[in-house]
């Protein structure tokens, strides 16, 4: 039977310290230990890639027993699993574009989102792309969600001026997830060393999403058109 799980209990600082008595020592909430050990799994997995996380590496870090970080996360394949979980999230969070946008800019703010968001957790999404966690359910299905999200706001004019989901179509949901396959593939080449800048990166991606032009409806179809023409090596 699974034991009640107690709160923590850390060294007092010496400011606590001061207002208690000898030898007391501060409570800590799971949630709280939780994430101090989650935060510290995610500096290690941005230093030394995911193959390198394990909980002794984070116990190590966090100053914690390895069986702490087994009891919040089960396993080295959990533990690996919140580190990319977060990432995931963050990186759909950030592809939002503000509702105050002009709908024609947000293809391109997505855009540099994307990379934002992935060039701050460079190891993360390189091992992600190399297929760490491939047999991992939860974690392909984050990652299916965050490649549909990124094609509807890349093609944001659907949802904006037609009715029903911007991928509804089957030929396009395999077209984008090719598409997707595509960003992804040259995203890593570009974080492992490309000879591209950044700024040539976010106009080839813009310039790619001229292969979902046959299956989008319009107005989608010539506002995608518009902008891929306008990031085109013939455009620059």
């Amino acid at each position: 039977m699974a034991r009640a799980t107690a709160p923590s209990v850390d060294p007092p600082s010496p400011a606590d310290a001061a207002g208690r008595p000898h030898g007391a020592r501060r409570r800590r909430e799971p949630a709280d230990r939780r994430r101090e050990l989650l935060d510290a799994a995610a500096q290690e997995a941005d230093e030394h890639g995911l193959d390198s996380l394990t909980p002794a590496a984070v116990a190590a870090r966090a100053g914690a027993s390895k069986a702490l970080v087994f009891h919040y996360f089960g396993s080295t394949a959990g533990l690996r699993r919140a580190v990319v979980l977060e990432a995931v999230a963050g990186l759909e969070a950030a592809t939002v574009a503000p509702d105050d946008r002009p709908l024609v800019e947000r293809p391109a703010l997505a855009v540099a989102s994307f990379l934002d968001a992935v060039e701050a957790r460079r190891l993360v999404w390189q091992d992600l792309w190399r297929g760490a966690l491939g047999e991992d359910d939860a974690t392909q299905e984050a990652l299916a969600r965050v490649r549909e999200g990124l094609v509807a706001r890349l093609t944001s004019t659907v949802s904006a001026t037609t009715s029903g989901s911007p991928l509804a179509s089957p030929r396009l949901r395999l077209i984008a997830a090719g598409w997707v396959a595509l960003v992804e593939n040259v995203t890593a080449a570009w974080l492992g060393g490309g000879d591209l800048s950044r700024a040539e990166i976010e106009r080839l991606v813009l310039a790619s999403t001229v292969v979902l032009v046959p299956e989008l409806p319009e107005p989608a179809r010539g506002a995608v058109l518009a902008i891929a023409r306008a990031n085109s090596g013939a455009a620059g």
